[in-house]
């Protein structure tokens, strides 16, 4: 009978631990089977180490032909894919002229300048002035998901939600699984709350395109830099290390991943390798957020006469570079993290508001707000910026810090909470006063004494 009740036990104890393992066992059989199922990647062809000759050659055709309007079309394209390799702003300008000529020697069906149009001004942050042309190009094209995934990427970045969702919900008839949809559905589903999903479907979306040879591949080290970007959100350090550093092998000059890397340095306080990052980026790609990760690794590592200069870049990014508003929403976030140029900031952040609407704009307006005493304005802003609990760490620190500045103490907690949960090292200062402010809130009961002054910024 003895053995008979410590079989019994046994058995029940193995069948517990089934149950317990079954969920993972299922998750990674399910994990293993769509890495199986994903197609294999091509060789890289590094085509924009010819890209100078290319555009010469179209150059060249468009002024022997300057009434072909596909001629005109086909440098508006090499343009545009000399901007994102090489960041010079000029190219998005020649593009856009250059599909406007193609435009008006042919006005109908010309669904390729309206598309190269499309792209060039959303680089240019001209939003609604883009969907003039993508609707052209919808209208010409109704069963081609690109023109729609165009829109959804459009109306993500206006905060125009509602119709980025219905778009989403209702894709062209008859239409197939791509990477383009995927990478616009990505970044919907990334900021209303549904994290996972998007990294499942940008790490789809970059099987894809890596299959593809022809592809440029600039545009294959995108799909791994948006990976990168993603893992970093999840708190996925790793693989963010992995993906940024798999963009670079692709397309050795990509400045997004390099700044993908000095983040990731910079919130963990890995200063050197951040400085050696950031300097590389702001090389390529002087922006606002690759200058602050440098001059931050500046002064961490004793060097403020540098960080100083370093600043003083950032602001010619503002005075000189900034003419279009590009960098709007980096150079606020930027001042107000340093209490710097405060009024410019508040000038800076309601300007990018204006321009489009979405839960980043109103997020930075909140903390600019916050960072100059106006805790209670603050306080809507950073409500309309949570209200799809997105899964941002720094987004939700800045409204867990708004709710204690404005005696919301378990808003506060649950905030601070949430952002330590998604990645505990996403700042290399909040992350810590995150903790510091959770430990308290825990030793005083949530009393307001413990959230007076300006500790709390």
């Amino acid at each position: 009978m003895l053995m008979s009740r410590r079989t019994v036990w046994v058995a029940a104890l193995c069948a517990l631990a089934a149950l317990i393992v079954w969920p993972w066992f299922i998750e990674r059989r399910m994990t293993l089977e769509a890495q199986a199922a994903l197609p294999t990647p091509a060789p890289v062809i590094a085509d924009y180490a010819s890209r100078e000759q290319v555009v010469s050659f179209y150059e060249r055709d468009a002024r022997r032909h300057p009434d072909d309007q596909i001629i005109a079309r086909l440098l508006a394209t090499q343009y545009l894919q000399r901007f994102r390799e090489r960041n010079d702003v000029g190219d998005l300008l020649r593009a856009q002229a250059q599909a406007q000529h193609s435009l008006a020697l042919q006005p109908r069906n010309n669904i390729g300048a309206d598309m190269t149009m499309t792209s060039a001004l959303l680089s240019l942050h001209q939003f609604r002035s883009a969907l003039r042309y993508v609707h052209e190009a919808e209208q010409i094209e109704p069963w081609n998901p690109a023109p729609t995934a165009q829109e959804i990427s459009l109306q993500t970045e206006l905060g125009r939600y509602d119709v980025a969702d219905k778009l989403l919900r209702h894709p062209p008839p008859g239409m197939r699984r791509n990477d383009v949809w995927d990478g616009a559905q990505a970044r919907y589903d990334e900021i209303t709350g549904g994290l996972a999903h998007a990294r499942r479907l940008i790490d789809r979306a970059m099987a894809d395109a890596d299959a593809v040879m022809d592809n440029p591949a600039e545009t294959r080290a995108w799909y791994h830099m948006r990976s990168g970007e993603l893992a970093f959100s999840a708190g996925d350090y790793l693989t963010a290390e992995q993906r940024f550093n798999e963009a670079l092998a692709i397309f050795p000059s990509d400045a997004k991943a390099l700044s993908g890397l000095a983040r990731l340095a910079w919130a963990n306080r890995r200063w050197p390798e951040a400085l050696r990052f950031a300097a590389r980026a702001a090389e390529l790609l002087p922006t606002p957020e690759t200058l602050g990760y440098e001059a931050d690794a500046q002064r961490a590592l004793g060097d403020p006469g540098a960080a100083a200069q370093t600043e003083d870049l950032i602001g010619a990014v503002e005075r000189v570079g900034n003419a279009r508003g590009i960098n709007d929403r980096a150079l606020a976030v930027y001042y107000a993290e340093h209490r710097e140029h405060l009024a410019d900031a508040l000038r800076i952040a309601r300007r990018d508001l204006a321009a489009r609407d979405d839960i980043y704009a109103e997020d930075t307006l909140a903390w600019v707000l916050g960072a100059n005493g106006r805790w209670a304005e603050a306080r809507k802003y950073a409500r309309e910026a949570t209200r799809f609990d997105t899964e941002d760490a720094r987004l939700q620190f800045h409204a867990g810090i708004i709710a204690l500045r404005n005696d919301d103490v378990e808003e506060g907690r649950r905030r601070l909470g949430f952002a330590l949960r998604l990645s505990p090292h996403f700042h290399p200062d909040y992350a810590d006063q995150a903790k510091r402010a959770l430990a308290e809130l825990a030793g005083a009961d949530g009393s307001k004494t413990a959230l007076s002054g300006d500790k709390w910024h």
